[in-house]
């Protein structure tokens, strides 16, 4: 799914374990519930999906391109520079 627009998919309780959403627009996304463990989101806009969690990011792979909602921060094990 790499460089996808996603924008407004109904991702509610998605298995995305590992999926590959690099480069992804999942603005409008709803992501209530959905497992994004190991995903990788490096460089994603996620700035204005919907029902995103904290725990959801920390298990999630991305880095500094990864943009995230204003009242997110990003994962400590996320690479500061990229």
């Amino acid at each position: 799914m790499r460089s996808r627009s996603l924008s407004g998919a109904d991702l509610r309780g998605a298995y995305l374990i590992a999926a590959d959403l690099r480069d992804c627009d999942l603005s409008g996304a709803d992501l209530l519930g959905a497992d994004l463990r190991d995903a990788r989101l490096e460089g994603a806009d996620l700035s204005k999906t919907l029902y995103l969690t904290q725990a959801q990011l920390n298990a999630a792979q991305g880095d500094a391109h990864t943009r995230l909602p204003s009242d997110f921060s990003s994962p400590t094990h996320w690479p500061k520079n990229s």
